[in-house]
Order: C-alpha cells, then sequence, then structure tokens
C-alpha cells in the first residue's frame, strides 16, 4: 500500500475513535468512577500505560505497591485493564478524563512537576 492510503486510513481511524470517545464518555466514566473513587486510584489508571511498572506507579501516585496491586486487581475483574506483561498494567481503554488530570497534577510533590 501506498504511504497516501496508509495515511488516509490513519485519519480515518483517529476520526471514528474521537466519535466513539464522545458517544461513550459518560458511561465510560461512570463504569471507572464504580473503582476509580479516589485521586490516589485516579492516578493509578492514568499511570498503567502497560509500559510503567506497579511500584513506579506506587512511587508517582504515592502509595504502597501493595495498594496499587489491589487496585489493578479491581481493575481486572471489572475488565477495565489488562496485563501483557507481570506487574506492568494497560488500559484497555486510552480514555483519561481531562478533570482527573488536573486533580493527578494537583496533587504530586512539587519535585514530581
Amino acid at each position: 500500500m501506498s504511504k497516501e492510503i496508509l495515511l488516509s486510513i490513519h485519519d480515518e481511524i483517529v476520526k471514528v475513535r474521537q466519535l466513539l470517545e464522545i458517544t461513550v464518555k459518560d458511561k465510560l466514566e461512570k463504569e471507572l468512577e464504580k473503582v476509580l473513587t479516589t485521586k490516589e486510584r485516579k492516578a493509578i489508571w492514568a499511570l498503567s500505560d502497560g509500559f510503567t511498572n506497579t511500584k513506579t506507579i506506587s512511587q508517582k501516585a504515592g502509595i504502597s505497591q501493595r495498594s496499587v496491586q489491589l487496585v489493578v486487581k479491581d481493575l481486572q475483574e471489572s475488565g477495565l485493564i489488562t496485563i501483557r506483561k507481570r506487574g506492568y498494567p494497560k488500559r484497555k481503554f486510552d480514555y483519561i478524563p481531562s478533570e482527573w488530570e488536573q486533580q493527578i497534577v494537583e496533587g504530586e510533590p512539587e519535585t514530581d512537576r
């Protein structure tokens, strides 16, 4: 396939994703909020990118690694997160509500900014 065709397909996929996010945003946030009830839990969700391990997540969120593992387990049971490599949780949905991002940043110690 030519580069132009691939770029065109990519652009269409991006548009479809944006439309889906708009369509299901409220429902997804409600599902997330069933498990992610605190700022720390929301930070775990935000940091669960598949590349960051639970030890690093715990350090960045300012909580124990065991707490992170328990939240990850809750998220797995809810079908919201996967673990492809042990200790590296990944969100099934690459969505973080903008209000959460602000809460998480405001809660970080000055040295982490």
